[in-house]
Formats: structure tokens, sequence, C-alpha cells
């Protein structure tokens, strides 16, 4: 009777270890297409798309909110899906990537050599690979529909996004 229960209980632990190992790590949000950023920088030069990079983090509030509010919105959904090559990299991930310059590097590292200080923090890229700009914390649905209009839309050869944005 009592090993019955040992193995029952062990059971129990091992299926839940199982079903939370998942939220134990960083992760971008479900229904987009997010690669590593050594596969997204080669995608992206390779196709001559642009880049949006996502740096988040295991138990970022405000990365989960923007999963649950804004990363749902269906349009918003198809056009970064589309028109952007997609990158994630998790700010405490000792995972490593390898550069476009070719060196060998952790995302940990690669985070804290880019400055980025909290997350959510997104950077933009052009088609080129040139970053366009970086905005950090939450991002409304509309805010990322116009940062994906003023890349897509070339506005950047022309005006900095502030003044694109003071236009809508």
């Amino acid at each position: 009777m009592q090993h019955s229960f040992f193995m029952r209980f062990a059971l129990v632990l091992v299926v839940f270890l199982t079903l939370s190992i998942d939220r134990l790590m960083a992760a971008p949000p479900e229904g987009y297409q997010f690669l590593s950023l050594t596969e997204a920088t080669q995608l992206a030069s390779r196709e001559n798309k642009p880049m949006l990079l996502y740096f988040g983090r295991y138990g970022c509030t405000t990365c989960r909110k923007m999963h649950a509010e804004v990363f749902t919105d269906a349009s918003l959904s198809a056009k970064y899906n589309t028109a952007f090559v997609l990158a994630y990299v998790d700010t405490e991930s000792g995972n490593r990537i390898k550069l476009g310059n070719g060196e060998r590097t952790t995302e940990m590292q690669f985070a804290s050599r880019s400055r980025i200080l909290g997350t959510p923090t997104f950077i933009y890229f052009s088609p080129e690979q040139k970053p366009l700009f970086k905005k950090a914390g939450f991002q409304t649905v509309a805010q990322m529909n116009l940062y994906g209009d003023y890349i897509l839309q070339k506005h950047y050869k022309s005006m900095p996004l502030k003044e694109f944005m003071a236009q809508q």
C-alpha cells in the first residue's frame, strides 16, 4: 500500500514538473514566428526584410501583459508574421548565439552589451539590418502597428520616429 502511494506521488510530481518547466523559461508570445537571433539575422539578410528584436525574460510581468493584451491582436500578428523577421532574446539566458560578425556570445551577454535595462525591450531594424530605434516597456497595439507602418512604409528614410508618431 505504501509503495503504491509513493509511486503515485512520484508520477504526479514528474507530471507537474514537466508541465511547469515551460513556465520556468522565458518565451516569446504564442502565435508569432520568433527565431533565435542567429537564425533571424541570417533570414532577414537573405530575404531583405526588416527585423524586430524582442528582449524578454522569465518573470517579466509587463511581457506577460503584452502577450495577453497586445500580441493577441489578429491584425498585429498578421502584419508582424508576414512583413518582419522576428527574433527573441532572453536577457537572462546562457544560450549561446552567433552574431552577424561571427562572434559567439550568450543571450545574457548580448543583452548587457546592447544596454537592455529592462524588459520588454524592442529594437527595430531596417531591411539593411541597421538599427532604427529602441522601445522599452509596455507598448499598445496602436503603437506596435504604427512602429510597423513606420518601417514598412519606409518613413524612417525621411523623418524621425517622433515626428512620424506626432503626425498620426
